[in-house]
């Protein structure tokens, strides 16, 4: 007979990990289900902001899921299909007709780099295009790069760029920058970060690999002369697995109360997935506590 848990935790970064942390000193039986263990929370190359702990995202979400292990969590490294409901339990397909079930659902699914839809963005990943700078920014040592966006995640990317490359110019469709002002003022300081406001790109140029990125500003159309680029143009909400549940959405982000449910009995929601004012890794740990301590009152009240 197929195992039923007691929560499943679809999604496996801060707020999913954290949640399973929490759901396992409820002594319930949880099953923590992601593609990639620590999300896009494994791509920051420093963290400052995390009380107590200065280092890799990496690192941390190791030390976050090994904790989930100690209190019981279980963990299914698998992209899943879909979410539904049958009867009073939650299913979620996987693999060529597998599947697992739950007594309740949390889902900590977190979001995707929004991607520009251009002409040779995508023929282009991994051969000059990335949305990662720490990742990739060593490929790119001493040459010439261009990162698109203006919030936060394009002025790290750039200041983390200006200490490997030659040069880095910022691409943004706006006046002005909308980073922390910190940021901005540190991106000012450095010689070799120009911004380029006004900006849209147009067309990834190349050959076997990225040679340069057409934009049209205020200039007309022009070509930039790059190796590599970045794309910090955001994020949009992984919710496309949950469009058979009816869970409510705002903008594509799932409507929370404080207390983490959503519109469907026995369905909660954490991180950077909801609708929430601040999306950040403390913030959506905070929420995955929330969401199993939900959990267990649903459970205890059943």
């Amino acid at each position: 007979m197929e195992k039923t848990y007691d929560v499943l935790i679809l999604g496996g970064g801060p707020a999913g990990l954290t949640a399973a942390i929490y759901a396992g000193r409820y002594n319930l039986k949880v099953l923590v289900v992601s593609a990639n263990f620590g999300g896009t929370a494994n791509l920051a190359g420093e963290v400052e902001n995390w009380p107590g702990f200065i280092g890799s995202g990496q690192e941390l979400m190791n030390n976050v899921k090994g904790q989930a292990e100690k209190f019981g969590a279980e963990f299914l490294e698998a992209d899943v299909a879909g979410a539904k409901k049958e009867g009073d339990e939650f299913v979620l397909d996987y693999g060529e007709g597998e599947s697992v079930r739950g007594k309740s659902l949390i889902v900590a699914l977190g979001t995707e780099h929004r991607q520009l839809d251009i002409p040779g963005e995508k023929e282009f990943l991994g051969k000059g295009v990335s949305y990662c700078a720490t990742c990739d920014g060593n490929f790119f040592k001493g040459k010439k790069v261009a990162v698109i966006g203006g919030a936060d995640s394009a002025a790290k990317a750039a200041l983390y760029l200006s200490d490997i490359c030659e040069k880095v110019m910022v691409v943004y469709r706006k006046h002005e920058m909308r980073c922390e002002p910190v940021s901005l003022v540190a991106i000012k300081e450095k010689e070799n970060i120009d911004i380029i406001y006004d900006a849209v790109p147009v067309e990834v140029l190349g050959e076997e690999i990225v040679s340069g990125l057409k934009i049209s500003d205020g200039k007309g159309k022009r070509v930039l002369e790059i190796s590599g680029i970045f794309i910090e143009a955001g994020a949009v909400a992984a919710t496309e697995v949950l469009k058979n549940l009816g869970v409510e959405m705002e903008k594509g982000y799932i409507i929370t109360g404080k207390d983490c449910k959503t519109n469907v009995e026995g369905v909660f929601a954490a991180g950077d997935v909801t609708n929430s004012a601040m999306r950040q890794m403390i913030t959506a740990a905070g929420e995955g506590a929330v969401a199993a301590k939900g959990v267990h009152e649903f459970l205890m009240g059943k």
